[in-house]
């Protein structure tokens, strides 16, 4: 029975990862943790292990479509992938409750960005389009019905930011796309379907990297991580074959949703 439930949960963590490009670690961590009762250390090395299985399932989709700025995400990943292993050696050495308040306050102050942006009465984000660097690119929206081109701003914010997810990515098994998404669509201006699918991409390489420490100092579950790995790959293919159909306006409430539920949960579990 146990084995079916982790199946099931990594599946619709695989569809909302894909979906949000959150990677389904800040799903599969507070469920394993609330639920499954499974030690955070524990928790956050399967989280990691079944994001780098989103990531490499829905990036090919993802790339087809033109939702990847491969040049972009590949700047941002040189200080991140290496923020990662440092955040993952850290977070061996944090006490589970800090980590667990920690996650929590941290998806609830994204939760709350995303809400006031899905409030604001136009639902369409302003894009770059009057000046161009190395990044500058483009997708066809099927839902517009056009081309889309931006181009990203305020490049060294976004970088170090990028680099702190990559932190937290390690410390808490989240894959980083909790933060890295909300800060390309909102402060470097790139559309939230690139935003998603570059976040996609980015989190396979981030999250490897931060699951080294946790196989170097024997807190993974490999049989954990392996069946939730399987439920993962088959929910994050799904999530990505609908992902086209859904609006910038529904993207942002699901994402302030979701996490805003899981916020709480962890919150309350860390200050028991």
């Amino acid at each position: 029975m146990t084995v079916i439930l982790l199946l099931l949960v990594g599946f619709f963590s695989g569809i909302i990862g894909a979906m949000l490009g959150i990677g389904g670690g800040s799903i599969i961590v507070p469920v394993l943790v609330l639920f499954f009762d499974i030690p955070m250390h524990y928790a956050v090395a399967a989280g990691l292990m079944t994001i780098v299985s989103t990531s490499t399932s829905v990036v090919p989709v993802n790339i087809v479509k033109g939702f990847v700025n491969l040049r972009f995400s590949l700047f941002l990943e040189m200080l991140t992938v290496l923020a990662a292993f440092i955040g993952g050696m850290a977070g061996n050495h944090t006490p589970e409750h800090v980590l667990e308040i920690s996650f929590g306050v941290m998806l609830f102050m994204i939760a709350m960005l995303y809400v006031r942006e899905s409030l604001k009465k136009s639902d369409a984000i302003t894009y770059e389009t009057s000046v161009s660097n190395r990044f500058s690119d483009s997708y066809f929206d099927a839902e517009r019905g056009e081309e889309v081109k931006y181009t990203p701003v305020k490049l060294k914010i976004v970088a170090a930011v990028s680099a702190f997810a990559g932190f937290a990515s390690g410390a808490l098994g989240i894959g980083g796309g909790v933060i890295k998404v909300p800060v390309m669509n909102l402060v470097s201006r790139i559309p939230i379907k690139v935003s998603i699918g570059t976040s996609n991409y980015m989190i396979g390489l981030t999250a490897a990297a931060g699951s080294i420490p946790y196989i170097i100092y024997g807190t993974s579950s490999p049989v954990t991580s392996i069946t939730m790995v399987l439920g993962v790959i088959f929910g994050s293919r799904f999530g990505a074959s609908k992902f086209q159909k859904i609006t910038d306006k529904r993207l942002r409430i699901m994402f302030a949703a979701v996490l805003s539920v899981i916020a709480v949960q962890m919150f309350y579990k860390g200050i028991q």
